[in-house]
């Protein structure tokens, strides 16, 4: 018996000043909204979208700056890519919807269940921080002008360092090959334009105004987004889950997907039946 494909399209939808590109997977069920990181595309999710498709309606956008979105001059705050979510959300006429994001994409979405809250059904932060310290700016502005000056190819490997085990980069060649690609596509513009915004984004002491049903997960061995960092977002977000999985640096759903997405399809399933946000 052969399993239907479900349908897929994409869009172009207008947020203010810049032309968002978004792709759309699954014909029925609750919506689901995943978001990137930093440097990378919707395509980022193609693991998770094809796994959520027959049960879900997936909306992945390419945040501004990135993938085949509008890569409008800067600075860009998490405000604005907040603001940009709703949009879409709006465009597609979707009144709630579940929010998963990874790194950036988790800061997007700590910003939604603030800003937004009434369109929130749940979250999913994904190897995320709640700040950018001061100490970490110089490091920002280091990777800022080594773009600028450089282009993104001279980011590339250092960042897949940072995102992907040796294990992984060991046993899956040709993923680590596809992201890598994905990394260097990113326009200039646009990744200073979010890098910008992930200096400016302080949100560590109002998370407890966050009350939806919260998943947060963290690789085991991320050095940028740690396990400390994850239970301190899990802390301050009452009655918040935490997932550590090990054997996974930042892209923890890229390496062990089996592992995230039997944690995300618990959660989902459990907050699917009315946990939407209350408005602070």
């Amino acid at each position: 018996m052969t399993v239907a494909t479900p349908p897929t399209e994409t869009r172009r939808i207008h947020a203010d000043g810049a032309e968002l590109h978004v792709r759309l997977d699954g014909a029925d069920g609750p919506w689901v909204i995943l978001a990137h990181a930093l440097a990378a595309d919707h395509t980022l999710w193609d693991i998770t979208a094809r796994h959520l498709a027959g049960r879900y309606r997936v909306v992945r956008p390419d945040l501004r700056g990135h993938g085949a979105s509008d890569a409008p001059l800067g600075p860009y705050t998490m405000t604005r890519l907040a603001d940009d979510v709703v949009a879409v959300m709006d465009a597609l006429q979707i009144p709630q919807a579940h929010f998963c994001g990874i790194s950036v994409g988790g800061m997007v979405g700590q910003s939604m269940g603030l800003r937004h809250p009434e369109r929130l059904l749940s979250l999913t932060l994904v190897a995320t921080n709640s700040q950018t310290p001061m100490e970490a700016h110089p490091m920002w502005h280091n990777r800022i002008g080594q773009a600028e000056a450089h282009g993104m190819a001279s980011l590339a490997d250092a960042t897949l360092g940072r995102w992907l085990t040796p294990a992984f980069h060991a046993s899956h060649p040709d993923e680590v090959l596809r992201i890598r690609d994905m990394l260097v596509a990113t326009p200039i513009r646009g990744y200073v334009g979010v890098a910008e915004a992930i200096m400016a984004f302080d949100l560590a002491g109002a998370l407890s105004r966050i009350h939806c049903p919260t998943l947060v997960v963290a690789g085991e061995q991320d050095q940028g987004a740690t396990v400390a960092m994850a239970q301190s977002i899990a802390a301050a977000i009452a009655g918040s889950r935490l997932e550590v999985v090990p054997q996974a640096a930042h892209l923890v759903h890229v390496e062990q997907p089996e592992r995230f997405h039997a944690a995300l399809d618990a959660f989902l399933g459990s907050a699917a039946c009315g946990g939407q946000c209350d408005v602070p």
